[in-house]
């Protein structure tokens, strides 16, 4: 039930955040834009200049991906993703088997359509972002399978 509850937290917060980038992909565009920039300054401190230029390399990648219309595409799948695990965990809270596989597709959707209509750099740092605490929490979900109808 404890992994119900957290679920329902992060997808109703995620329904949120991708509504928002969805109809605010400008806003959205800025905000990662900024945020890239300052990781990419605390990594150039820490790293020496072979990793420099990878670094480099990886972040100008990001941003020249970074479009309205891939945000758009990037908020669609995410709300795909956290609607399906929403329902998901909704129908585990009752005990229902059934729920762990729309769980599941939910998490193969955010994965696959990450890394096809996506790409790049931007496709992988996106489906890590999601499926890395799903994956985890799909190993929790399947632990209870057998108290489930």
């Amino acid at each position: 039930m404890f992994l119900c509850l957290l679920t329902f937290l992060s997808s109703v917060s995620g329904l949120w955040t991708q509504s928002d980038r969805l109809w605010n992909p400008g806003v959205a565009i800025d905000q990662i834009q900024q945020y890239f920039g300052e990781l990419q300054e605390s990594m150039e401190a820490q790293s020496n200049e072979a990793n420099a230029k990878f670094m480099d390399d990886l972040f100008d990648s990001v941003q020249t991906q970074m479009t309205a219309d891939v945000i758009r595409i990037s908020a669609i799948i995410m709300l795909i993703y956290e609607s399906l695990t929403l329902f998901g965990a909704y129908l585990m809270w009752g005990l229902q088997k059934r729920g762990f596989y729309y769980y599941v597709a939910g998490v193969g959707i955010a994965i696959v359509a990450s890394l096809l209509l996506i790409g790049g750099w931007l496709g992988f740092m996106t489906m890590l972002g999601e499926a890395f605490f799903s994956i985890i929490f799909i190993f929790l979900y399947r632990s209870q399978l057998k108290y489930m109808v």
